[in-house]
């Protein structure tokens, strides 16, 4: 021990000369043009990608869809499968891609996965859509018609949900489509604060499974018509879904939404009559003051009660839309003093079919320029909402058979401060909608909103676009021993 003592120092200069040695090897091996500390990284192309698809709610016909567009490339695979650690058949494999994916997954018992590597993951994006079976859902509960994206996996996911009368349960699941363990952690938060149960902390995940958490007891106790659920992850990742079960028709997912920011935008409010409610949560210690700007295909409604919304820390707050869009298809812009959720939840006219929307980034020359709508079922329609705020914005949609086939490009032009709302032709069957930014165009927040059936028996769903990038930045290579991590979507920890 005395001989350790005296030569300590010794041994701080070993390990320093060591480090030099080590950066000085770094420093003179980095290929020319690669980038310095101050470098913003080069891209490279997206060469694998995973989702998982949630399962199919009780009483429902579900369908998954990917959609991959082609650029040239065949070179890769597409595989959907069973969330196992050794599924022995695929549920569908891609042909090839700018084909369409389209598979029933009604009788899974859990989550399906997808896996796409070279060609196939590139701008991957992938959906499901349920409806109650036979088209009725007038007993059972199930989702006249519902839509979800597929998630993929991380470490922080957001939601902001219904909550209160007409919401029976809240029902989140939590697959784990990797080799190994995940424990996961469960923050609610509602209109009288954040919940706190030793239920919802410490969730394992085994592999290749998938945890069922229950948090209508949670909600249920509280006054307000807002929830928010942040799923985030102390090891490994998780794909969670969050399903709004209500008693009658109109059961429906949430969708992840975007972490708290003080900035949101949630596009694809339907036009109609019925109930409009902005989920708004502070999940922070402090309270948020918000502005919330409601953009229509008019133009921006000025509402004097939206200038100034007080939300609560650590709580949600339901602000009542209805009046204010009369009827008019919407997107709702939140800005905040301090960082929030947000979210949009949609009743029709007697409360019998619901339909959730939440905040997701625009579509830009900076996020590559491109979506999709992954899977627009046999049988559904679909109303493609275009919205532009600063900036004039153009998106070309054009519908894509599952054999590849493309149908003629529809052009939707909104102006800036508008929402320009196109009902969409498709073809025969399900088909995809690829999207793509027009030259010149502004960013734009995108949304579809699927219908099913008409008159009474009209069910609607939202899905929000989110960008499908066939790009990634790298993180700059520095000259220090700092290690990167990286995951997609939701995955920073917070």
């Amino acid at each position: 021990m005395k001989l350790i003592v005296q030569n300590r120092f010794a041994l701080l200069g070993l390990v320093a000369l060591a480090l030099a040695a080590l950066l000085g090897v770094a420093a003179v091996t980095r290929p020319d043009g690669a980038p310095s500390a101050s470098g913003s990284g080069e891209r490279v192309r997206v060469e694998s990608a995973l989702r998982v698809c949630p399962s199919p709610p009780d009483g429902t016909e579900t369908e998954a869809g990917a959609y991959v567009p082609f650029d040239g490339d065949e070179e890769g695979d597409l595989v959907l499968e069973p969330n196992e650690e050794d599924p022995h058949v695929p549920l569908a494999e891609g042909g090839l891609p700018g084909q369409l994916l389209a598979e029933d997954v009604s009788d899974s018992e859990g989550a399906s996965v997808l896996h796409a590597s070279g060609a196939f993951a590139a701008g991957l994006d992938a959906a499901v859509t349920a409806r109650a079976e036979d088209g009725d859902a007038e007993d059972d509960g199930a989702p006249g018609l519902a839509a979800v994206g597929c998630a993929e996996p991380g470490w922080s996911t957001w939601f902001a949900a219904p909550s209160g009368d007409g919401v029976d349960e809240l029902r989140l699941r939590l697959a784990n489509p990797d080799d190994s363990a995940a424990v996961a952690t469960v923050e609610v938060y509602a209109s009288d604060g954040p919940v706190s149960d030793s239920s919802v902390r410490g969730v394992r995940v085994e592999p290749h499974a998938e945890e069922v958490v229950e948090l209508g007891e949670f909600t249920e106790a509280s006054s307000g018509d807002a929830a928010a659920v942040h799923v985030r992850t102390s090891s490994g990742r998780v794909a969670p879904s969050l399903l709004v079960e209500r008693s009658g028709p109109g059961t429906e997912w949430a969708p992840v939404t975007g972490r708290p920011a003080r900035s949101q935008t949630v596009p694809g409010v339907p036009g109609g009559g019925g109930s409009r409610t902005l989920l708004l949560a502070a999940p922070g210690d402090d309270p948020a003051e918000v502005r919330v700007r409601l953009v229509t295909p008019d133009g921006e409604v000025e509402v004097e009660a939206l200038e100034a919304v007080d939300v609560p820390p650590a709580s949600t707050t339901a602000v009542d839309l209805e009046n204010p869009l009369n009827e008019s298809p919407g997107t709702v812009v939140v800005e905040s003093d301090r960082p929030v959720v947000a979210g949009v939840a949609s009743e029709r006219e007697g409360g019998d079919d619901t339909a959730v929307t939440g905040a997701v980034p625009a579509l830009s020359a900076a996020s590559g320029g491109a979506g999709s709508v992954p899977v627009v079922r046999d049988g559904a329609s679909v109303d493609l909402a275009v919205t532009a705020l600063e900036e004039d914005a153009v998106v070309i949609a054009t519908p894509v058979s599952p054999d590849g086939t493309t149908g003629d490009p529809v052009q939707i032009e909104a102006g800036a401060g508008t929402v320009a709302e196109e009902e969409i032709t498709g073809p025969d069957g399900a088909y995809a909608l690829a999207l793509e930014l027009g030259d010149r165009s502004g960013p734009a927040h995108i949304a579809a909103v699927l219908t099913d059936g008409d008159g009474k028996d009209r069910r609607t769903a939202v899905l929000p676009v989110r960008p499908s990038p066939s790009e990634v930045r790298l993180p700059a290579v520095t000259g220090g021993l700092t290690a990167i991590s990286g995951g997609g979507g939701e995955g920073e920890r917070r």
